[in-house]
């Protein structure tokens, strides 16, 4: 994190225009303070961090949905998710989206989370209800596309459900994905759709940089890539470090 937070700091002195985004199971997990904290040690570190906004993931749903309300509602970014709902009440547990303004330009980010999670597991059974992909994201993707210029999609699917969404579901300008941890040193391109897809493998150990070029009507109309590996030629940002050395479970 504290190498990470390095790259993120440089990231933004070297560009103006930086979203920060994640695409879910960062909440549970190695290492074991991430677990023993319920997650919010992954809270308070991205929200130190600036993140824009997270993806909630199939393994961030193993503290069940009350622990999982709260990091939420303690968390100074927002944790999206358009098809996780509450068993108890059938209403979604994050939001759906979110609408960023990034260089003159309204960004749309949509978060969906696998949907082929089992809810029969006795941990999570009866606190959750997961709509399909197929059946959510049409809707929003027009419901933020009337709102945004570009339409972001933080999915906890895979790369092959990625890749195939980006035919079923025109309209989407870019998808980062997570779950089948895929670090791709270049991303995939729909050539039918132009949708972009792409993941930065897992764990942290990567940071992922693409960087869209828009034209003046607002359509991607180009992108480059990168594909960092977070090793010890990165220092410890300082704030960082101390964040995680001085870090106690309340």
């Amino acid at each position: 994190m504290a190498r990470r937070a390095t790259l993120i700091n440089a990231t933004r002195q070297e560009n103006e225009n930086v979203l920060l985004l994640d695409a879910g199971d960062s909440l549970y997990g190695s290492p074991a303070l991430t677990v023993e904290s319920k997650g919010k040690i992954i809270v308070d570190a991205w929200g130190l961090l600036g993140y824009d906004a997270m993806l909630i993931g199939d393994l961030d749903l193993q503290y069940g949905s009350e622990v999982l309300s709260q990091r939420i509602a303690e968390a100074t970014f927002p944790m999206l998710s358009a098809n996780l709902l509450r068993a108890s009440d059938n209403q979604l547990l994050a939001q759906p989206y979110i609408i960023k303004e990034v260089g003159g330009r309204k960004v749309g980010i949509i978060g969906i989370t696998w949907d082929g999670v089992n809810l029969e597991d006795p941990v999570i059974k009866g606190q959750y209800v997961l709509l399909k992909a197929d059946m959510v994201l049409p809707q929003y993707v027009t419901e933020v596309s009337q709102k945004a210029d570009i339409v972001v999609v933080l999915s906890n699917m895979g790369l092959d459900e990625d890749q195939r969404l980006s035919s079923s579901v025109p309209g989407i300008d870019l998808i980062l994905g997570g779950r089948s941890r895929n670090p791709m040193e270049r991303s995939w391109r729909n050539e039918t759709t132009g949708t972009i897809v792409a993941q930065a493998g897992a764990m942290g150990e990567w940071i992922g940089r693409r960087k869209l070029t828009i034209d003046a009507a607002g359509v991607v109309i180009g992108n480059q890539d990168e594909l960092i590996y977070l090793t010890e030629d990165y220092a410890d940002d300082q704030e960082a470090r101390a964040f995680l050395d001085n870090y106690r479970v309340q």
